[in-house]
């Protein structure tokens, strides 16, 4: 059998030789990697949201979200509005 060769992977003794090669007040050179951005701060991360689940029946479901997608809308804003405008009296149905 063969033997593997692998690489040697940097310790902390070789950062600390390294730092000792510079000259007081000389940066480490690092190469500069660019990040990748990801996705950007949603509801999720704001403090003034929380997470809700709700049961709905599949059919329904399916339909708001095909009517959600044409129009460009996400369900929590969907919901968010109707009920704002639930408690806020507009709608006067109150049986449901």
């Amino acid at each position: 059998m063969g033997k593997t060769a692998y690489a040697r992977q940097p310790s902390t003794t070789d950062a600390n030789q390294e730092r000792e090669r510079l000259t007081p007040g000389e940066a480490p050179q690092t190469e500069t990697v660019p990040r990748k951005r990801g996705r950007k701060p949603g509801k999720h991360s704001d403090e003034s949201y929380t997470q809700t689940s709700l049961y709905l029946p599949r059919e329904l479901r399916n339909k708001v979200r095909a009517r959600l997608y044409e129009r460009g809308m996400e369900m929590s804003g969907l919901v968010e509005n109707m009920l704002r405008e639930w408690l806020s009296g507009e709608t006067h149905d109150s049986r449901r």
